[in-house]
């Protein structure tokens, strides 16, 4: 089952390297994940990161980013259930080095940070490809916003 998103916006969930933007005047502000998080800032922040009106011409943004709901997946505490002794401490150390280190993995593992829809496919194919067939389960899934890091951008 998985739980749907949360009709109140929470900008806790909001990291802190994330520009948002108050730019009102935008053509794409209402599909624009940075604009909905600005209209969610607590008053209490007295700074923010954020995209200045200049970013915006002529319609477009470079900065815009697509509101955009995922599944995300919490927890795989029964992933190695069914793994063979043999192939245990390969892969807890294969997925140590993906989630970036034991902290990481652990919090990941117990779900106390949730995997992404590309994390939880990188696991389900690296289980897959050390021979098991069975399908891969997270302990639960949610619905939640997904912020595009723009150092990262493909586009």
């Amino acid at each position: 089952m998985i739980t749907p998103i949360s009709q109140v916006f929470d900008f806790e969930k909001v990291p802190s390297w994330y520009p948002i933007c108050f730019n009102d005047d935008c053509p794409l502000k209402d599909e624009c994940m940075r604009h909905l998080a600005a209209q969610h800032l607590p008053e209490t922040t007295e700074t923010a990161c954020c995209v200045m009106k200049n970013a915006q011409a002529d319609g477009k943004c470079r900065w815009f980013d697509k509101i955009t709901v995922v599944v995300k997946a919490a927890g795989f505490s029964h992933l190695f259930d069914r793994v063979m002794k043999k192939d245990y401490t390969t892969m807890r150390k294969t997925l140590t080095q993906y989630l970036h280190g034991t902290r990481i993995y652990y919090e990941c593992m117990r779900g106390e940070r949730a995997l992404s829809p590309k994390e939880q496919q990188w696991i389900i194919n690296y289980v897959k490809s050390m021979g098991y067939d069975w399908e891969v389960t997270f302990d639960r899934y949610f619905e939640d916003y997904e912020f595009h890091d723009p150092t990262k951008r493909s586009d």
